[in-house]
């Protein structure tokens, strides 16, 4: 048994202690309630994830031809909710009777508090047939501490997909992360972030050694929000390793700001800047990408809603092998119709754009253009 478990059976041990030993006035009176905050549990339905009110589970729709999931999450809290634990459990939809063992997922976790520390721990597993994030399995393990506007959070987990790609090689992710940050109000919030980040795949029938890839990154950002505005700039620098080039390391900077703008909840404007900077040590050559992007979202009415966007971005290399151009852009016009009996329709019209220009090879330039009309049918 772990610490934790030994500490939690200790303190039920002397509360159970307290209650035999207690006076003989406590004896000859009434008896009294348990004290239902030290230990609490509860049963929630499951949809696609999200819970649901047990009033409504009965109303759901059986629609066996729309991919969804449903499930159990069993919660239990402990100590005044020091700790609590997590289970959830769930299955496809079209499956829900157990007749198919392949679509189920299973989740256990648990979460412990104390005045400035948080921590916690998660395990997933999901069949190949499960509709969601299926045939991987996830544990994560995290931490955070808190103390006015100080904060210190940190993250390590690992990713198995055992059925592993097309070639049937088992893939691996493992990550971990380090947040510190300093949020205070009226002031500008500050933070600095250290990733690891490393994939594998098994051994490969024709190679002597298995395909990796790894990326460590530092990042640094500053931001503030105002009523109507907020704004972040954002740095960061870390190697990545390439899988074609014998894998060596590749130095990466990056730097961004980002803006929005809102009126009225009606408006809101994004710009976005980018730049990356790319050193590759194993050819000498650096490779600078700009970029420019901006969105704009515009709510006319209750079922009105417009969206629009557009982006520009380059990638010129010192070595003069590579110099492309790239201009996309993209706008939806959504609107929800009046509702009929027990369907309500909602009617969508989209356009997008986008053209890469080759500056060395101008027969590989690129051009698409493309409009959709789509009609959504809802239950109400």
């Amino acid at each position: 048994m772990n610490d934790t478990g030994k500490c939690v059976l200790v303190v039920l041990l002397l509360l159970v202690e307290g209650a035999v030993w207690a006076g003989g006035d406590e004896w000859n009176g009434r008896p009294k309630p348990a004290d239902m905050s030290w230990y609490q549990t509860s049963l929630i339905p499951m949809v696609d994830g999200s819970p649901i009110a047990p009033a409504s589970v009965r109303n759901l729709a059986d629609n066996r031809d729309k991919p969804s999931t449903q499930g159990i999450l069993s919660t239990t809290s402990w100590l005044k909710g020091a700790f609590s634990t997590e289970t959830e459990v769930a299955t496809n939809q079209a499956d829900f009777t157990g007749q198919d063992p392949s679509a189920h997922m299973m989740r256990l976790g648990a979460t412990g508090s104390t005045r400035l520390v948080r921590y916690g721990m998660t395990y997933r597993t999901a069949d190949q047939a499960f509709y969601q994030a299926a045939g991987q399995d996830q544990r994560e393990a995290w931490g955070e501490w808190k103390n006015g506007a100080m904060a210190l959070r940190s993250t390590f987990g690992r990713r198995t997909t055992p059925e592993g790609n097309a070639a049937g090689n088992p893939q691996e992710q493992t990550y971990s992360r380090i947040d510190v940050s300093w949020n205070r109000s009226a002031w500008p919030h500050l933070g600095l972030s250290y990733l690891h980040n490393a994939a594998s795949n098994s051994m490969d029938a024709m190679s002597l050694f298995p395909q990796r890839a790894a990326r460590e990154r530092v990042e640094a950002a500053m931001g503030y929000n105002g009523t109507l505005w907020n704004a972040k700039l954002a740095s960061g620098y870390g190697t990545e390793t390439g899988l074609t080039q014998h894998a060596v390391d590749s130095l990466v900077q990056t730097e961004t700001l980002t803006a929005s703008f809102r009126s009225a909840d009606l408006l809101t404007v994004t710009p976005t800047l980018g730049y990356r900077v790319e050193q590759q040590p194993w050819s000498g050559a650096q490779i600078n990408s700009p970029s420019a992007s901006i969105s704009m979202s515009y709510k006319q009415s209750q079922r009105l809603n417009m969206t629009a966007m557009g982006n520009y971005s380059s990638m010129q290399s010192s070595d003069r092998l590579v110099d492309v151009d790239m201009i996309g852009g993209k706008g939806v016009l959504t609107w929800e119709l009046e509702p009929m009996q027990e369907w309500k329709p909602q009617l969508s019209l989209e356009g997008g754009y986008n053209l890469q220009v080759n500056r060395l090879m101008p027969s590989a330039q690129a051009e698409n253009l493309s409009g959709l009309l789509r009609l959504v049918l809802a239950t109400m």
